[in-house]
């Protein structure tokens, strides 16, 4: 059986892959496996902005019903009420083992399930989940604790692959492409000292709204571009570090990152734009070359890696990337109130509903920024869209019924 390493880099936008047709060299060695391999150009999360949200669908094929707030319960019972890929894994035979560096996806919220080995680098100490996701700024700039440069963790994570019962899974989640943008010197190619620690906090301090000018977006933008660089030179290392044992690798996104397209930066507000729900994604040292244009959803994830294995007759609600044959794929968020936003992604065309008073419809090939609203020029279009939307929403009231009835009776 073939060892697997999945690695997602939180908050990586595909439009800034140069093997996406990014301007910049960004990453180097992710070109190289998607000239080599298998690449995605319409690679879409199942949810917005949101890790955890995004990371329940990557491991179960179901869309998470949940992608507001801190509260580590609801997710941790979605998950801990469905199958991962990593209890899958483990019952095939393979050793599971996880390095993440994101508070969101640590054992609080239930993502250890079904890892043998599980480092979130957190403290079992009797600390508050709160005050363990509220870090100030000066200690997010610090990269310590959950907060950390991939150089700080790098050597246990060989040291763990070296060890371990083959064959292996092995999940990787950096932190390093997530705002704040802090890369090590030798590795700034784009941005200096000052750049970095100035704009970031500017763009904290403006409360995340785009009052930038066009230099200092670029100033900042310059930053995220040297992290996408900094993470891609772990990935190149990475693997030259264990290619004699012939893994799999699958790299991709959780969700997007924003710089003011749409009203905002970073990934805050649950919104179904592309800058947030289109990510990049890769497969490469695997029996499958080229590139897929059709829209694919990261819920396809795991099924997919199976297949990769030969392991047809295991089964998530979602198909393989290889399989699904639907032109579109659906995104949505759930916000606290209750409300939900939905999109309906195509190769070329998107539909939103939720978002606004009114629908949007945007045409993609000539609009990719999603900036005119062309929804009462297409009503035919507009009527599918929606009638995809009402199917969508019956099951998934339905599977959220069920999974109401198991929070409270435990079943």
């Amino acid at each position: 059986m073939r060892n697997i390493v999945l690695i997602t880099l939180d908050s990586l936008r595909a439009d800034h892959c140069s093997f996406m047709g990014y301007r910049r060299e960004t990453t180097p060695t992710l070109d190289r496996m998607a000239r080599d391999g298998l690449y995605f150009t319409n690679a879409i999360s199942s949810t917005c902005g949101c890790t955890p949200g995004s990371m329940v669908g990557v491991f179960t094929g179901e869309y998470s019903y949940f992608t507001q707030g801190v509260n580590p319960r609801p997710w941790r019972d979605e998950l801990y009420r469905r199958k991962t890929l990593a209890e899958y894994l483990s019952e095939k035979g393979y050793s599971t083992g996880a390095f993440v560096s994101n508070a969101f996806v640590s054992h609080y919220f239930g993502f250890d399930k079904g890892f043998n080995y599980f480092q979130d680098f957190l403290s079992d100490s009797k600390k508050t989940l709160t005050k363990l996701l509220n870090r100030n700024f000066m200690s997010l700039i610090s990269k310590k604790l959950v907060f950390k440069h991939w150089e700080s963790y790098y050597d246990i994570i060989c040291e763990w692959v070296e060890k371990v019962n083959k064959p292996f899974f092995l999940w990787v989640l950096l932190i390093d492409t997530h705002y704040p943008y802090l890369v090590p010197r030798k590795c700034r190619k784009w941005c200096n000292l000052f750049d970095m620690f100035y704009y970031n906090w500017k763009v904290r301090s403006n409360n995340w709204r785009p009052t930038l000018n066009e230099v200092q977006k670029q100033k900042i933008i310059n930053c995220y571009d040297d992290s996408i660089r900094y993470a891609d030179a772990f990935i190149e290392r990475l693997w030259k570090d264990i290619k004699d044992e012939d893994p799999i690798f699958i790299i991709h996104a959780d969700h997007g990152e924003g710089f003011g397209e749409h009203g905002f930066y970073m990934h805050n507000p649950p919104l179904l734009y592309e800058e947030l729900i289109h990510v990049p994604l890769i497969i490469y040292n695997a029996d499958v070359k080229g590139c897929i244009d059709k829209p694919v959803s990261l819920l396809g994830l795991s099924p997919t890696i199976l297949k990769l294995i030969g392991e047809v007759r295991l089964s998530f609600p979602s198909k393989s990337f290889l399989d699904d044959s639907r032109p579109w794929v659906i995104s949505m968020a759930t916000l606290e109130d209750g409300k939900v936003h939905i999109a309906v992604r195509m190769k070329n065309w998107k539909f939103i509903k939720g978002q606004k008073e009114e629908d949007e419809l945007y045409y993609l090939k000539e609009d990719s920024h999603e900036q005119e609203n062309i929804v009462e020029e297409y009503p035919k279009l507009v009527e599918e869209m929606r009638k995809i939307i009402r199917n969508h929403v019956k099951n998934v009231e339905k599977r959220k019924r069920i999974l109401e009835i198991w929070r409270r009776f435990k079943i």
